[in-house]
């Protein structure tokens, strides 16, 4: 069985976890990594690596299919919020080369990418969000309403990697907050993501204090959910989990299990709940492994055996789809000598 992980990045122990899985299984096959960058830690590590166009070239899903071809790739698992809408849009072509897709539908996709959407999305299953408006003239009316107060946030309604977000508490700081979103969308590969203007891709927010917590939810390739973890979050570093404590609380273990059946989306998706000590609220969705992954896998779970098992036709285990709670845990760097003669191109130049 041969595994493509896309857009690896530095997520070496995504790749480790996989590789292991395999072995473990007892199962022939290769990890195969794929990344834009040449120099990406992960593409030291894989048992095939390859350098691929920009996640919003046009040239990106070729790249993708031309590797699923040489490798003749069984599974395909993307880790990145830009790439996951091209790759969505075509699983079926790539269903016919018999590679399963973990990524949601074109329609889940577009719904959970876009934050402006939740408030209908989520209301119907009883799931809290925060207040939103769509410009800067929304925001004003609904404070002079007392609906609202500061501090809000600004942020993309699509955003990814903390990318045009700030936290304001004054009307002047939050127009210059917009237009500061607008000039970063344009200047970043969201504005290539969506077919809204940068100018109706900002959405403002009230700003939801108290503990933090990161949830994943994972589905079967035919959307039955299965299980899901949750993390609170002790410290960010780069809009990523740096130090966790694994949690297994029942109300964040409903939401989950109600966003899982609700949206019936393949494979994982991981959200942001934040809770005030008397609500929780989902903050952002994202269709697409978190890195936050990595400290629920230290802590009992194997959702890559749980993948491979799927891939292959074969029973999930039980124990691969729960975690220990409790379990403090924290990321550290790790430095690899970058060989370029482990690289392949993926596209001819």
């Amino acid at each position: 069985m041969n595994i493509l992980l896309t857009s690896t990045a530095r997520r070496i122990d995504f790749v480790k976890f996989f590789q292991f899985a395999l072995k473990n299984a007892s199962i022939d096959g290769k990890v195969i990594t794929a990344d834009p960058e040449y120099n990406a830690p992960s593409l030291q590590a894989g048992d095939e690596n390859y350098e691929i166009p920009q996640q919003i070239d046009t040239n990106y899903m070729e790249a993708i299919i031309e590797i699923c071809k040489k490798q003749h790739v069984n599974c395909l698992v993307p880790l990145n919020d830009w790439e996951v809408p091209a790759i969505s849009a075509h699983k079926k072509e790539l269903d016919k080369l018999g590679v399963s897709v973990f990524a949601p539908d074109s329609h889940i996709v577009e719904k959970v990418r876009d934050k402006g959407k939740y408030r209908e999305l989520l209301d119907l299953l009883d799931v809290k969000t925060p207040l939103s408006y769509f410009n800067v003239e929304s925001a004003k009316k609904a404070l002079e309403r007392r609906e609202v107060s500061f501090p809000l946030i600004v942020k993309p309604r699509n955003g990814s990697a903390s990318i045009g977000i700030e936290i304001i508490d004054n009307v002047k700081d939050m127009e210059f907050a917009y237009q500061h979103a607008v000039r970063q969308i344009k200047e970043s590969p969201l504005d290539g993501a969506t077919s809204k203007a940068p100018e109706d891709n900002i959405i403002i927010q009230e700003v939801i204090g108290g503990e933090k917590f990161s949830v994943d939810m994972f589905n079967d390739l035919n959307g039955r959910f299965l299980t899901s973890f949750a993390r609170k979050q002790l410290d960010m570093r780069g809009g990523d989990i740096d130090r966790c404590i694994t949690v297994n609380v029942p109300e964040l273990t409903d939401i989950a299990k109600q966003l899982g059946k609700s949206f019936g989306h393949a494979g994982y998706m991981n959200t942001d709940i934040y809770f005030n000590g008397t609500d929780y609220y989902v903050i952002d969705i994202n269709p697409r492994f978190g890195g936050g992954y990595a400290f629920t896998h230290l802590a009992g779970a194997d959702i890559p055996a749980a993948i491979i098992a799927l891939t292959a036709g074969k029973e999930v285990q039980e124990d691969w789809l729960c975690q220990k709670p409790d379990i403090e845990l924290a990321r550290h760097d790790t430095v690899v000598s970058i060989n370029k003669q482990k690289v392949m191109q993926a596209l001819d130049a």
